[in-house]
């Protein structure tokens, strides 16, 4: 076994296999979501991604910085528009600070 720090591609090369392993429990219970059907009596609960698995995957994702830029049109479009709305108006106002003025001269 070799001793000091993995090498950059060995790194990234677990990096897209734990991609790869995410995104195919993802399908799969996507699959089985699409084949979950209510009438069965032997069908207990609707497949749901697990919460353990979910939270691993928020982190992941979190942890490489991954964002989402929404396209034009789309409700988030309009969110993330309404957000910088209120972002450029928060810093405009400089809070609960009244500026010291000389009454004087």
């Amino acid at each position: 076994m070799a001793k000091g720090p993995a090498k950059v591609g060995r790194i990234g090369d677990l990096h897209n296999k734990i991609t790869e392993i995410m995104l195919t429990a993802l399908e799969q219970i996507e699959l089985a979501q699409a084949a979950y059907d209510p009438a069965d009596e032997n069908a207990i609960v609707p497949p749901e991604v697990p919460a353990p698995l979910l939270s691993v995957m928020v982190k992941f994702v979190k942890d490489n910085n991954v964002t989402c830029a929404p396209e034009e049109g789309n409700t988030m479009s309009e969110l993330q528009t309404a957000l910088e709305a209120k972002r450029a108006k928060r810093k405009a106002r400089v809070g609960n600070v009244v500026p010291f003025i000389d009454t004087d001269e």
